[in-house]
């Protein structure tokens, strides 16, 4: 088995890096965590486990590399062996002026907190258990409060949380410019540890500075008056990303001083009519293509050479953006950059923010 292993974490390398030295010394992010990863299992092997210990200690790992504890939490955990609870470092009156008596952070797992209310009411906040995806970017993923989360699935005590988190599915847009990024937020569905579906139905808006939950009529209604089209934000990351995305960044630079040149009426109709082939991005059913991997198939253009073989092939509306983008690269390529002007955008930072 440890042949085998090897023998895919090679193939794996070589298709990340193939002009990495598996055999070497060298660091190469992707490679190297391929030569750990088998390096960690052939440790396994050698302690000659059966079917079942193997298992049995593979599961250890896992919840060993996901901090998750391999017994359960309990309530004492939260207390010195006098009995004494143990306090978070933090200004005496920081817990009253939240409305607790106490907040501790559990030792044998960190993303784990223990409230008291100054009325002795007791709950505990897993700061780590769940991450949210934006729905018409699935690739985007961060974290954000969660609190709802423990009003559907209060943390009790022994807590022995599941591998793998709660996942929740969200829908953020504009509807005033000055709100910056984002002013509404729609909780669509989630996912448990175990793989269940649970429909949240959860809309937030801004008001007065403040996230107030909302009916979904007005939600609704919000939406379609959003400020920050799909379509359009897809687009001009399209072309931020072939602009920005080259082989080096003095290619990169001699492609944004090309994009300077050219006037602001070729600009306006070549954006344009990509804004409109991405509107294939605002049918619900598309999302799922609206990713970081697919940005990067598209903002190299439509070659002969990736017929068949792209991301995007077969799939006639993302091929005719492919090629839209395709009349942008040789655009920049036929267009003559001198030193100066490279070393003019520099100086004054005519470019797109990488």
């Amino acid at each position: 088995m440890s042949e085998w292993a090897e023998r895919e974490c090679r193939i794996a390398c070589g298709r990340e890096n193939p002009n990495f030295d598996f055999d070497s010394d060298e660091f190469d992010y992707g490679c190297s965590c391929y030569k750990s990863a088998l390096k960690a299992y052939k440790s396994l092997m050698e302690d000659e486990h059966s079917s079942a210990s193997f298992e049995f200690t593979k599961n250890i790992l896992i919840r060993l590399l996901e901090g998750q504890p391999l017994t359960p939490i309990i309530d004492e955990d939260f207390f010195d062996e006098n009995g004494n609870l143990l306090c978070m470092d933090m200004p005496s009156d920081y817990p009253k002026e939240r409305g607790l008596k106490s907040e501790t952070q559990c030792p044998r797992m960190s993303h784990l907190f223990r409230k008291e209310s100054l009325d002795g009411k007791v709950t505990y906040h897993d700061i780590d258990r769940s991450y949210f995806v934006d729905i018409e970017k699935p690739s985007n993923t961060y974290t954000t409060n969660d609190s709802f989360l423990d009003e559907m699935f209060p943390i009790t005590m022994p807590y022995y949380p599941q591998v793998g988190k709660f996942v929740i599915y969200a829908q953020e847009f504009l509807t005033d410019k000055k709100n910056g990024d984002f002013d509404t937020r729609g909780l669509i569905y989630m996912t448990t540890p175990d793989g269940k579906r649970v429909e949240l139905g959860l809309y937030y808006t801004e008001i007065d500075g403040k996230w107030t939950q909302i009916p979904k009529a007005q939600y609704d209604e919000l939406l379609s008056k959003r400020i920050d089209k799909l379509c359009e934000k897809v687009a001009d990351k399209l072309i931020w990303t072939t602009l920005s995305n080259s082989v080096s960044e003095d290619e990169s630079d001699r492609r944004n001083a090309a994009y300077a040149k050219m006037s602001d009426e070729w600009k306006e109709k070549y954006r344009n009519y990509l804004v409109e082939l991405c509107k294939f991005f605002e049918n619900e059913e598309n999302y799922k293509y609206n990713t970081f991997g697919m940005e990067q198939a598209l903002s190299r253009g439509k070659k002969k050479e990736d017929e068949g073989d792209a991301k995007y092939s077969g799939i006639e509306p993302l091929k005719r953006i492919a090629e839209h983008i395709e009349i942008l690269i040789e655009t920049l390529n036929n267009k003559i950059v001198t030193k100066d002007d490279i070393e003019s955008l520099r100086k004054h930072d005519i470019t797109l923010k990488r």
